[in-house]
């Protein structure tokens, strides 16, 4: 059963990003998201888990982490009570934050059939990514189903370059997303029938993510390789060969190759603008540390003298600056401690690369909205903690 669940889980999330918010306005439906489909499927998984499910013990680690997660929920009650009156942001993130603790602290989490699990959910992603390209030729950019009602968005010619984002909220969570689904096929590359499979998903995933027209998602998954690489390298047998300074050179040129391309359409030595508007969001953060609540996306805060904003791109300064100083603070150290927990358990370099790549992109955009925090933290473990070829063993 807790496979079912699973399957349409992952169903839900790729295909019907159906969701529940009190606005219709495009520009705030995915900031106000109440409820998912998707989220009620999860409700389902973790009531069979702790029904049915056999629980591990021993893992003081998560047990540490069941108490941030309480602490992020009385800290978000108490704000929410006094200043905000908005819950959907605490009830979607918990159950996120429980999903994972399910998938970590219960055996067999992923059913007994485990890996054909991570193939079906690749094949789901592989052909989501293959009628999200199809969309983008069809003139669209992006679609959501919100409160029973289909929303299609053609492509903006707002800005200088092509958006294109798909299920999500910005061309940045894209990218985040497909930097996961990406290090899920590397990690689980020996499941695919042949090599051919393997190649075709991922030229699905790199031709949607250079749709995304994402430089920084680009860099995420460079990481990702690099990781993997050196993965592969035994360092106790391997000696120093001058091969590997001509692969450092490449790697070198190719990174500079990188940083001119981005040169010319952002300002490197600024990060795009993103230290002075880090700068200001930190500003109207300590002036008004009750978070705006309803009113993001409305309100503006100033970056310099004649430049003023409503979005701290970046998702750690966005927690803080809606939903309050104490719950934003709270949401980024459990942040941190899923980090180090699913470093913990992998010890590997794809996986470090990941994270690296994962926080290049969650601080320089505003690139993970509630309703997807449950698909993303499904992939990181799968990636970090998930061993293919056994009975899932949680943590």
């Amino acid at each position: 059963m807790k496979t079912l669940y699973l399957k349409l889980f992952i169903i839900l999330s790729l295909f019907f990003p159906a969701v529940y918010s009190p606005f219709q306005e495009d520009y705030k439906i995915e900031y106000y998201v109440i409820f998912t489909l998707a989220y009620a499927v999860l409700l389902l998984y973790m009531a069979w888990q702790m029904l049915y499910g056999r629980r591990k013990h021993g893992d003081r680690l998560l047990a540490v982490y069941l108490a941030g997660i309480l602490i992020y929920n009385a800290l978000s009650l108490y704000m929410n009570a006094k200043y905000l009156h908005w819950y959907g942001e605490q009830i979607n993130n918990t159950i996120s934050f429980l999903f994972l603790l399910c998938l970590c602290w219960y055996e067999d989490s992923l059913g007994e059939q485990g890996d054909s699990l991570v193939m079906f959910f690749l094949r789901c992603a592989v052909l989501s990514n293959i009628l999200s390209i199809v969309f983008f030729f069809m003139g669209y950019m992006s679609y959501i189903i919100c409160n029973n009602q289909f929303c299609f968005y053609r492509l903006s010619e707002e800005f200088y370059e092509f958006r294109h984002h798909w299920i999500y909220s910005h061309k940045s969570e894209y990218a985040l997303m497909l930097t996961a689904f990406i290090t899920v096929a590397v990690r689980f590359r020996n499941l695919f029938r042949n090599r051919l499979a393997w190649y075709f998903s991922m030229a699905v995933f790199l031709t949607a993510l250079f749709l995304t027209h994402s430089w920084t998602g680009f860099a995420a998954v460079a990481l990702v390789c690099m990781g993997s690489f050196m993965d592969r390298i035994d360092w106790k047998k391997t000696r120093f060969r001058k091969i590997y300074l001509l692969w450092g050179a490449a790697a070198a040129a190719g990174g500079g190759i990188f940083l001119k391309v981005v040169a010319r359409e952002r300002s490197l030595f600024s990060l795009g603008g993103r230290l002075d508007i880090w700068r200001g969001a930190a500003r109207e953060i300590l002036h008004k540390p009750e978070g705006w609540g309803y009113w993001f996306t409305e309100v503006l805060f100033e970056v310099a003298p004649d430049w003023q904003t409503n979005n701290a791109h970046n998702v750690f300064l966005n927690s803080m600056l809606r939903f309050s100083l104490p719950a934003g603070l709270c949401f980024t150290l459990l942040f941190l401690m899923i980090m180090g927990y699913s470093l913990h358990k992998s010890r590997t370099w794809m996986a470090a690369g990941m994270w690296i790549g994962f926080l290049l992109l969650l601080n320089m955009d505003y690139c993970l909205l509630n309703y997807n925090m449950g698909m993303f933290l499904f992939t990181v473990f799968l990636v970090c903690i998930y061993e293919p070829g056994k009975r899932t063993e949680g943590a």
